[in-house]
């Protein structure tokens, strides 16, 4: 139900694993379905671990794909829980791979990675960061660049938290100044 439509009034990251999710209960809710998918997978899971990781070009692509998806969308109704679960999948398994890449283009996914986190909550973002860091050894500059977007984070989501107290305690101030002034002017 999280990320049913319903829910998530045009978020086409929900909808992505939204239909991810639908497809497999499709295949695994039915048993002759299942029997089959189970089959296909026993005989293509050899050639499927021989394949080679994907590239940077490739993950690069996909993170500049989701960056575009995420500026077409609402930042209100973006659901973060997808953001990161799409953000995670960019990384390969075996995240030291990466560091054998071209160093530019690692400079860019990585520039693509950041920009796309800052939608992300201060703890997705610390979870995100845990992923990483075999990264941050040769990329210094990103680890500073990492705790800013979660310090603003932070902020964001403490604003958020306290924002109807503090609007109810200056209108409450407001309320007891004018009760005074008329009651001194009277």
């Amino acid at each position: 139900m999280k990320y049913h439509p319903d829910h998530n009034n045009g978020d086409a990251l929900s909808e992505i694993v939204f239909s991810e999710v639908a497809e497999a209960y499709t295949v695994l809710s039915n048993a002759s379905s299942r029997k089959n998918y189970n089959s296909q997978r026993y005989h293509t899971a050899i050639s499927e671990y021989a394949k080679p990781s994907q590239t940077i070009n490739e993950l690069l692509v996909k993170a500049t794909d989701l960056k575009i998806k995420i500026e077409k969308a609402d930042p209100f109704r973006l659901n973060r829980d997808a953001l990161l679960y799409f953000i995670r999948q960019l990384f390969p398994s075996n995240i030291n791979a990466l560091l054998r890449t071209d160093a530019n283009k690692q400079k860019e996914f990585l520039e693509t990675i950041l920009w796309c986190s800052q939608l992300l909550s201060s703890n997705q973002t610390k979870n995100l960061v845990q992923l990483m860091l075999p990264l941050f050894k040769q990329h210094h500059w990103m680890l500073s660049k990492f705790e800013n977007i979660i310090k603003e984070q932070t902020k964001r989501e403490r604003w958020e938290k306290y924002k109807v107290a503090l609007a109810f305690i200056i209108a409450l101030v407001l309320c007891l100044l004018i009760f005074l002034i008329t009651k001194t002017s009277s």
